[in-house]
């Protein structure tokens, strides 16, 4: 536990000792439940105005008696332990009644800060002018309150992630034979690929292609031969009852230069922009290196079919499997 956090009898000790050496001392009251920017900012300004700031932060007893029973958020253990993690604060004690009247007039603060939503008349106001202390009202930074990105948070929590199965083509779903597979009569489908493709298509995941075809660049086959083989692949996963969402390529050579070709990422961030995927729920299955990198560099859990990669590579992929069909194992 931070040595900033202390009890309350402690704090009257320690505050008398204090006053010894002619600290100024500032109190601030709050539950802080769920820390912001306005937060740290009200924080701040209070430390602002003396030498030790003393945080009252009210304790889980306290808010449940005033916030009712679904609050708080964080408990005051966790609560504490962040508040005390702040620069600016010196020391933080819990109090469990509804307002701090009683251990402000142990403490007899010289400053005692509040938000200015709570106004002049405050109920502490009494013990802390009795006992010679003054009262700041904190400029309170606009569109910041706890209550505000708690409702962020419900709303965020109601919408459903999407989340995607990103698959490489060549040498992952069909037989990359002896490369840049361009023409109907030499696509052949992988063993055991079209039964987890039909698993899969009964899923949540968005199901989405990303492959190299750098024969484009390379002008081994055109963008229409290319157009006309995935037309025919949709066509036939379709009779099979398997769904695939998109099909993004890279027709760019090697030495283009682009980011779109793996280990590029851009082709994963473009879906992201036309289907708001959240890349961290999401799967990356491939049987090169390359598919691998762009999978860990965009925070996509991967799985590499086939042999382990290279260990010059430094870099591994979460799992690997010896075929598609485990793939989609894992992942189900």
């Amino acid at each position: 536990m931070s040595k900033k956090i202390i009890p309350q009898d402690e704090i009257f000790r320690l505050v008398h000792g204090l006053r010894k050496q002619n600290k100024k001392i500032v109190t601030y009251n709050g539950s802080f439940d769920v820390l912001h920017a306005g937060h740290i900012e009200s924080i701040r300004e209070a430390k602002r105005q003396g030498d030790i700031l003393i945080i009252l932060l009210n304790s889980d007893k306290s808010i449940k008696m005033y916030k009712g029973p679904l609050r708080p958020i964080n408990t005051e253990s966790d609560r504490s332990k962040i508040i005390s993690a702040l620069g600016d604060v010196d020391y933080v004690v819990i109090f469990d009644e509804i307002n701090p009247k009683k251990i402000l007039s142990e403490i007899k603060p010289d400053v005692h800060c509040n938000g200015s939503d709570w106004g002049k008349n405050w109920v502490e106001r009494e013990v802390v002018e009795k006992n010679g202390g003054k009262f700041h009202l904190l400029k309170w930074e606009k569109g910041f309150s706890t209550t505000d990105v708690i409702s962020r948070i419900l709303e965020v929590s109601k919408k459903s992630t999407v989340k995607a199965i990103f698959m490489d083509r060549d040498g992952t779903i069909n037989d990359n034979k002896k490369g840049y597979v361009h023409k109907i009569g030499d696509f052949e489908f992988l063993p055991g690929v079209l039964s987890s493709l039909r698993k899969l298509s009964k899923t949540e995941y968005l199901l989405i292609i990303v492959t190299n075809q750098s024969g484009i660049g390379r002008g081994k086959y055109t963008p229409n031969d290319f157009q006309k083989l995935n037309k025919w692949i949709m066509d036939t996963l379709g009779k099979e009852n398997i769904r695939i969402d998109r099909i993004y390529h890279c027709p760019h050579h090697p030495d283009d230069n682009c980011d779109c070709r793996k280990p590029g990422i851009r082709l994963f961030l473009q879906a992201v922009e036309d289907f708001g995927i959240s890349l961290s729920k999401s799967w990356l299955i491939g049987n090169d290196e390359s598919d691998i990198v762009a999978g860990r560099e965009a925070n996509i859990k991967t799985i590499k079919i086939g042999k382990k990669v290279d260990s010059a590579l430094k870099l591994e992929p979460n799992y690997y499997a010896k075929n598609f069909k485990e793939a989609v194992d894992i992942i189900l």
